[in-house]
């Protein structure tokens, strides 16, 4: 498994990553250093070539280390971290230029690592394993995929379809309010006009009852002024003076002592 008998693949690492190829934090200063047998030193993503060299270290099996499986003879494929809070403090500055464990896991998950047990921070991937460096040359970072224009379009003309639709539902609200007022502008009116119609009929069987003649005039007198108080608005809406019933009974009383 040395270098010469090993096919030595390059692979380009990403440098906009956290996760930079020269050692960093003064304590563990070397603890990283070590290349990997088998493969190009700078061959590798820095990202992999420190998580191997971390999880392979003796040093640090009690924060992280591969999980020992006896039914696997040829080397363990799962790693671990056991102490979260020394491993966010002590040995992820060694990887990062920062302490945020949310980046380390976006980087495994950009790697294709996958978490083994929703409770356990247990890690694997295909090629990484315990002493078989060589494969690490095979774990590559996902690359997004290029979007090509008619999913551009489509996209964009979802989106108008949907601006599209909101404004509509707007309108329809907007339709259904104006409705309403003009509902209940008819219903008010109407009610006016079954109180003008109860005012002028019961002043005619007032009439009708003390047998007061001539009362002619005053019912004509009343609907005068029941038409001449009916406006028209621009709008083509009907509205009536307050007036009306005042004018009706003062018509009416002053009638009715005439013929008295």
């Amino acid at each position: 498994m040395e270098g010469s008998d090993v096919e030595e693949t390059i692979v380009v690492s990403d440098v906009s990553e956290d996760f930079s190829s020269g050692d960093e934090g003064g304590d563990g200063e070397g603890l990283l250093a070590e290349p990997i047998r088998g493969v190009r030193n700078g061959a590798l993503p820095p990202f992999v070539n420190k998580l191997y060299n971390m999880v392979c270290n003796k040093e640090t099996d009690s924060i992280i280390s591969w999980v020992l499986n006896l039914n696997v003879s040829n080397g363990a494929k799962i790693f671990a971290i056991w102490n979260i809070d020394e491993f966010i403090n002590n040995v992820l500055p060694l990887m990062s230029k920062s302490k945020n464990f949310d980046s380390f896991i976006t980087q495994l998950s950009n790697y294709g690592f996958k978490k083994m047990f929703w409770d356990y921070r247990e890690y694997a991937h295909e090629w990484f394993q315990e002493g078989k460096p060589h494969l690490l040359k095979n774990i590559k970072r996902r690359r997004k995929q290029a979007i090509s224009e008619s999913e551009k379009l489509q996209r964009e003309i979802k989106k108008l379809e949907s601006a599209s639709t909101e404004q509509d539902n707007e309108l329809n609200v907007f339709k259904a309010y104006v409705d309403n007022i003009i509902s209940n502008q008819k219903r008010i009116l109407e009610t006016m006009a079954r109180a003008m119609k109860s005012t002028i009929d019961h002043h005619n069987q007032v009439c009708k009852m003390h047998g007061i003649k001539n009362n002619n005039d005053a019912t004509q007198n009343l609907t005068l002024v029941g038409e001449q108080s009916h406006k028209t608005s621009a709008l083509g809406e009907s509205s009536f003076a307050p007036s009306c019933e005042i004018q009706a009974k003062y018509i009416s009383t002053k009638n009715a002592r005439k013929n008295n």
